[in-house]
């Protein structure tokens, strides 16, 4: 509600005016347009002048929680979600977003809250049934993620976040060969996911597929950042490389590593 008695009277102490609806429904673009840009923070400056004429705006309290989470406030992103929901309790993408920030911070029994608020709502919502995944994935509970990331996957078979966390619960679980699949849905689609590349590295070891490992972690260390290079070299260490194997794999060389066998690959 725009131009209410207390705003006109806070504007006036300032020596302004209360902003009107369109002057509003601009700042609400070309903060949104920040936010897309990467400009985080002039994204939260711009809603915060915009709830100071709507407070009840829960547009820019969204904007405001996506800024939080890339500006490494994941409690203030909470914050802001809690705001924008007690404005608009039945927001199934707020909802979605807060168990996707509750679950990295490690908060999965609320997290599961969150997404069972949304399934309420809308049985079939994908981004809540594989963020519930997710939180059973990471309390260990493989079996209920599975299932979860399956149901997700029904709504989008091409998700391939989902497939790729899928694999990961297949792998905890043993079922490495399973797992491999999961992960060469994901490499047809983008071959140098540095994190899937990786994880079927660890796959094909457990299957004691050792040169086909060692060629795997090496093109890890081709298409992933700087720091895949740390998670490399402990799984080399699992395994006992040789000093010529550990050569091939961490110059990134997908035809210099898993030249010679050695002991049998050690599970993580």
């Amino acid at each position: 509600m725009f131009g209410r008695g207390r705003d006109r009277q806070e504007a006036a102490r300032r020596g302004g005016a209360a902003a009107p609806a369109k002057s509003v429904e601009k700042m609400l673009k070309k903060a949104a347009h920040l936010s897309k840009s990467g400009r985080h923070a002039e994204a939260g400056a711009m809603c915060d002048r915009v709830l100071e004429a709507d407070p009840d705006s829960a547009v820019a309290m969204d904007i405001k929680a996506g800024a939080a989470v890339a500006l490494g406030d994941p409690k203030g992103a909470v914050r802001w979600y809690d705001r924008a929901l007690r404005v608009d309790p039945g927001n199934v993408e707020y909802l979605a977003n807060k168990a996707a920030i509750l679950n990295v911070r490690g908060k999965h029994k609320a997290a599961m809250k969150c997404c069972d608020e949304v399934l309420n709502i809308d049985p079939d919502n994908e981004f809540a049934a594989a963020e519930k995944g997710l939180a059973f994935k990471n309390m260990r509970r493989f079996d209920d993620a599975l299932e979860w990331y399956d149901r997700a996957l029904a709504a989008n078979p091409n998700n391939m976040v989902v497939v790729a966390n899928k694999g990961v619960a297949l792998m905890m679980k043993g079922l490495n060969e399973e797992a491999i699949e999961c992960y060469d849905k994901v490499l047809a689609a983008d071959p140098r996911d540095a994190a899937v590349v990786f994880n079927k590295g660890i796959a094909l070891g457990r299957l004691d597929r050792r040169e086909e490992s060692l060629r795997y972690l090496g093109r890890a260390i081709s298409v992933g950042p700087a720091g895949i290079a740390g998670m490399v070299r402990r799984a080399l260490d699992r395994m006992g490389a040789s000093e010529e194997e550990r050569e091939g794999v961490m110059g990134g060389g997908l035809e210099g590593a898993g030249k010679r066998r050695g002991g049998r690959v050690r599970r993580r």
